[in-house]
């Protein structure tokens, strides 16, 4: 395809017949538009190319993408004291070169590209606006030329804006995680505290019921009527206690899972080198990592009727297992296994001809998986349902990809994309394999 464009661009060339003075010019434009990264010399620079070169007056119009209001920015014969400059009525965004009077306007295309969207211009893509203010003198093809000169201005200043709202958007988002640092995360520790007084309020009520139980048997020799009411309402009381103990020992491990994929996924330093920057520490990949969020989901399962077969606390050596990793980023590497397993996982009917709708995990140690004295731990987590295509498997893990037959089920297609991303970021990979009766997918990192 390069090759094509390249023999394209030597016949437009060579159709064009450009003089010397021509080349030149655009030449010099080139090299100074190269030369100059900031945006108000580019303007100077497109103005006055022309005025050096051919004694052209000119004037540049830059139009605002959310707007569409035009601005007049530079003119190639600058007048003394003068800052500003209203913008004649004739210059307006328009599809095409036009005369007006003895003015020639050329409107400035930036590129059609898919980062249009992010400087907000419309599908016309229009930047600006060109005026050659004494036009009545030029021949077709200085016009012609003007032309393919404006449009090498467009593709330039295009760059240019994109390239400081990209820094905008740098600056937002380093701002935006500062702030999520400092009112998000850093507030959310003070939730630690919390947890402590009410398991202390909690163990404090464990401590009264011991001393009614222990009032009850003053009591109940000599009134028995108080005896039995007091015995109903601490029987009570116990029950709420004990529900309370596990709700909150359930927000309390929610918080905990909350607190690390925030840490870990809001980390500075990831949108400072704008790639994930990996916290590592020693870890058991079973027992610290895979075991707590197959707990989490538990419950998720469950409900939709989903059974956990093999399962990775049978394994036995899982204590074994350890890793050096993110311990925060793995952690979501698993959740996603586990968040797609609640919603894909389908009934299918096995050998036996029994219906069944299940879940199976595991944990191997695969010797020199990554070369000689360099052994791997491969994790898989395999699901019931129809098994995926060939043809789909090898897009599985691409940025936005979703199965057709998935349409239903509520996702962005970033899940996998992200699962591939971290796992390689730590040294390993990831895959999918069909089998019989549903879906494994699984990834290999460092032992």
């Amino acid at each position: 395809m390069i090759l094509k464009r390249v023999e394209e661009k030597k016949e437009d060339f060579a159709s064009y017949d450009f003089k010397r003075p021509e080349m030149a010019a655009l030449n010099t434009f080139f090299d100074l538009a190269q030369e100059f990264d900031n945006l108000e010399y580019a303007y100077v620079v497109s103005v006055t190319v022309p005025r050096v070169y051919f004694e052209l007056s000119c004037n540049l119009y830059i139009v605002d993408p959310k707007t569409e209001g035009i601005t007049w920015v530079a003119e190639s014969h600058p007048k003394p004291h003068r800052s500003e400059r209203d913008v004649p009525d004739y210059v307006k965004i328009a599809d095409s070169p036009r005369r007006h009077g003895h003015a020639y306007i050329v409107p400035i295309q930036g590129k059609k590209t898919p980062s249009s969207h992010i400087l907000y211009y419309s599908s016309k893509d229009i930047v600006g606006v060109f005026e050659v203010v004494e036009a009545d003198g030029l021949s077709e093809d200085q016009l012609f030329f003007i032309r393919k000169y404006v449009n090498r201005i467009g593709y330039n200043l295009y760059n240019k804006f994109l390239a400081e709202q990209n820094i905008q958007h740098l600056k937002f988002i380093n701002n935006l995680v500062a702030d999520i640092e400092h009112n998000v995360i850093v507030p959310n520790i003070r939730y630690k505290y919390y947890f402590r007084q009410i398991r202390k309020y909690l163990n404090l009520g464990k401590e009264m019921e011991k001393k009614l139980d222990a009032f009850l048997d003053e009591v109940q020799s000599h009134d028995p009527d108080l005896y039995a009411k007091v015995s109903e309402t601490l029987e009570k009381m116990i029950v709420v206690n004990r529900a309370v103990f596990r709700d909150q020992e359930k927000i309390e491990q929610h918080y905990k899972h909350t607190s690390l994929f925030l840490e870990s996924l809001f980390r500075p330093d990831h949108f400072l080198f704008g790639e994930y920057i990996l916290k590592k520490i020693p870890c058991y990949l079973c027992k610290e990592i895979v075991a707590p969020q197959l707990e989490r989901y538990k419950a998720q399962l469950a409900h939709r009727g989903i059974a956990i077969g093999r399962a990775i606390e049978e394994h036995r050596d899982c204590k074994d297992h350890r890793v050096k990793v993110d311990k925060g980023l793995m952690a979501q590497v698993v959740a996603n296994l586990f968040s797609n397993a609640v919603k894909y996982t389908e009934s299918v009917v096995d050998a036996a001809g029994k219906k069944t709708k299940k879940l199976d995990c595991g944990v191997v140690a695969l010797k020199n998986f990554f070369g000689r004295e360099h052994h791997g731990l491969r994790f898989n987590v395999f699901t019931s349902g129809k098994p995926i295509q060939q043809e789909d498997t090898v897009h599985i893990f691409e940025e936005g990809f979703r199965l057709s037959h998935d349409a239903l089920v509520r996702g962005t297609g970033h899940g996998l994309h992200f699962v591939k991303n971290v796992v390689e970021v730590h040294g390993g990979i990831v895959g999918h394999n069909a089998k019989e009766l549903g879906n494994e997918f699984y990834f290999v990192i460092p032992a």
